[in-house]
C-alpha cells in the first residue's frame, strides 16, 4: 500500500539541527518532503520565533490536507526554550494556538507540547535570569513538594521569585489541558506531551500524572500519551505517520546489553531505562515483540551495568572488562546475525556514546551501511525515541520501495559524528582551550576531520563533504553540515 501522501509539513520546536535537521533527513530516507519554514524565522534559544512571519509563513505555504506535525510551544510560545522565560498571558498563548488552527486544513494533526522543565543546577543560559542563582533551590523546593506533598519556602529565594516559578507552572499547564480540547473538536487527530530533562520527582512529574489521568478521564489514552524527552519527538510523529500507513503493526524487540540495567533510572528522565523504551517504541506507533523471530526491529540498547556516565557533567562511569566483554558478545551475536535488522541506542553515558563500544565496532565491522539506526545524544529518551523512529523509517521505507539508501547513510553519518567523535570525546577538547577559541569553527574541524574520515570509509561515504559548525553559539551542539 503506497503512502497516502508524499509531502508532510512541520513546524518544529526551534533551529536547532535535532529539532530541524533530522526530521527533514528522516523524511528523505522514506521519499517524502517535508514542507517546513526557513530556519532563520525559528526560535534560536531564548529568542523566540518571529510569529507574525511565521504566521504569514504558515498561511502562503501549507498546502490543504498536507498532514501536519506541529510543535505546540512554537505556535504559542515561539519555541521551547521560549516557553521557560515567555511572559504572555493565557490568554494571548490560547488566542495563537487557536489562530493557528484556523489556518490549517490538515488531513491528519499530530500536535505535542513540552512540560516545563525544572533543571536541577544553577544556570540561566535556557531558563529565567534567577535560574543562575536558585535554580538548585528551586529544584529541591519542587522535589519536596512533589515527594512530601509539603516544603518550606526555599531557603534564600525570595518570595517573587518562588510566585513566579509557580505561576509560569500553572500557566503551562492550563495550556496544555486546553489541547485536550482539540482532540475533542478534531483540530488534532494525534497528541504527546513530552517531560523534558526531568527527575523522579518535580512539579513537572506531578503535571505530567495530571495529564495522564486527564487523558484516562477523557476517554483519549489511545489518542494521547505522555513521555520523557522533547527534541526528538518530531522524529518520533513522524515515524508514527509512517506507521498509520501500515495495515499491521511494526514489532521491535529490546536487548540490552545488561539485562539488570533495564531497571536503573535514566538520567534525566526519572524513569527505568525499559521505561523509557517502551515509551519511544509506543510513540513511533509500534508495538513490543515477544522475540527477535516475531521482530521487524531489533534495538539493542547499550546500557551501564550499575551507574550512567555524563560526558557533560564528566561522569564516567567506566565499564569493566567484564562488564563490557558482556556488552560487546550482546552486541557482536546481534550484528552478526545477517538476517536481523538492528538499530543502536547508546545509553551507557548521557550526552554521548561509549567510547568504548565504537573502538570495538571499528575494529570488529568494516562495514555500517546495515544499521537500521544509531543515536546516543543528551538524554536516553533523545537517544531511544531518535533510533527507534530511524529503524522504523527505514523498514517501511524499504517495504514501500521508496527507501533512499544514501540519503539514510548520510543520515547515520551525521549521528555517529555528533553523538560519538563530538559530544563524547571532541567537545572536552574544545572546551579545554582558551576561551577565546573555544567557538573556532576551525580548530574544530581539524578536531573531527580524522573521526569523519573514519566514519565515512564506514559507510562508503568517502566523496561526502562535511563542515562542522556551532549554530547555538556554544559547544553544548554542533551541526555536522554536508555539502
Amino acid at each position: 500500500m503506497a503512502f497516502s501522501h508524499k509531502r508532510l509539513f512541520l513546524l518544529p520546536l526551534d533551529s536547532r539541527p535535532v529539532c530541524y535537521d533530522l526530521p527533514k533527513r528522516l523524511a528523505r530516507v522514506a521519499g517524502l518532503e517535508l514542507n517546513l519554514p526557513s530556519a532563520n524565522l525559528l526560535g534560536k534559544l531564548k529568542t523566540p520565533a518571529n510569529l507574525k512571519s511565521l504566521s504569514r509563513w504558515v498561511k502562503n505555504h501549507l498546502f490543504e490536507n498536507d498532514p501536519v506535525i506541529v510543535a505546540l510551544d512554537t505556535v504559542a510560545y515561539g519555541g521551547l526554550i521560549s516557553s521557560r522565560v515567555n511572559i504572555d498571558s493565557l490568554d494571548i498563548l490560547k488566542d495563537r494556538v487557536n489562530s493557528f488552527f484556523r489556518q490549517i486544513k490538515a488531513d491528519a494533526c499530530f500536535g505535542f507540547s513540552a512540560i516545563l522543565r525544572i533543571p536541577s543546577y544553577n544556570g540561566a543560559e535556557e531558563e529565567p535570569e534567577y535560574w543562575a542563582t536558585h535554580g538548585k533551590a528551586l529544584y529541591n523546593y519542587s522535589a519536596a513538594l512533589h515527594e512530601n506533598g509539603e516544603a518550606p519556602s526555599p531557603f534564600g529565594v525570595p518570595i517573587v521569585i518562588v510566585n513566579d516559578f509557580s505561576d509560569r507552572r500553572a500557566k503551562n499547564h492550563a495550556l496544555n489541558l486546553s489541547y485536550l480540547k482539540c482532540l475533542d473538536d478534531g483540530r488534532l487527530n494525534y497528541l504527546t506531551y513530552c517531560q523534558d530533562d526531568t527527575g523522579a520527582f518535580g512539579l513537572n512529574v506531578q503535571e505530567a500524572q495530571a495529564l495522564k489521568n486527564a487523558i484516562l478521564s477523557s476517554g483519549y489514552d489511545t489518542l494521547a500519551h505522555v513521555q520523557t524527552g522533547a527534541d526528538e519527538v518530531a522524529a518520533c510523529m513522524l515515524a508514527r505517520w509512517l506507521t498509520s500507513q501500515e495495515e499491521t503493526p511494526l514489532k521491535i524487540f529490546p536487548i540490552y546489553t545488561h539485562d539488570d540495567a533495564r531497571h536503573l533510572t535514566a538520567r534525566f528522565d526519572g524513569l527505568p531505562i525499559e521505561r523509557v523504551v517502551n515509551q519511544a517504541i509506543a510513540s513511533c506507533g509500534a508495538e513490543l515483540a515477544s522475540s527477535k523471530k516475531e521482530a521487524d526491529l531489533c534495538l539493542l540498547v547499550h546500557t551501564p551495568a550499575s551507574l550512567q556516565g555524563d560526558h557533560c557533567e564528566k561522569i564516567n562511569a567506566q565499564l569493566n572488562k567484564e562488564q563490557f566483554e558482556i556488552a560487546q558478545a550482546a552486541l557482536s551475536e546481534n550484528i552478526d546475525t545477517q538476517t536481523l535488522k538492528l538499530a543502536i541506542a547508546d545509553v551507557a553515558y548521557a550526552n554521548g556514546g561509549d567510547p568504548k563500544l565504537l573502538e570495538m565496532m571499528i575494529s570488529r565491522f568494516q562495514d555500517w551501511r546495515n544499521l537500521y539506526g544509531y543515536a546516543a545524544w543528551n538524554t536516553p529518551g533523545n537517544t531511544i525515541g531518535t533510533a527507534v523512529s530511524m529503524g522504523i523509517i527505514r523498514i517501511i521505507a524499504e517495504k514501500q520501495n521508496s527507501f533512499d539508501s544514501d540519503e539514510f547513510h548520510r543520515l547515520l553519518l551525521i549521528r555517529l559524528a555528533d553523538d560519538w567523535l563530538y559530544q563524547a570525546d571532541v567537545r572536552h577538547l574544545v572546551r579545554q582551550q582558551d576561551p577565546a577559541k573555544q567557538l573556532d569553527e576551525g580548530l574544530l574541524n581539524a578536531l573531527m576531520v580524522d573521526g569523519i574520515s573514519l566514519i565515512k570509509s564506514r559507510l562508503s561515504l568517502e566523496n561526502e563533504s562535511v563542515e562542522c559548525s556551532y549554530p547555538c553559539e556554544r559547544t553544548f551542539e554542533i551541526k555536522v553540515g554536508l555539502r
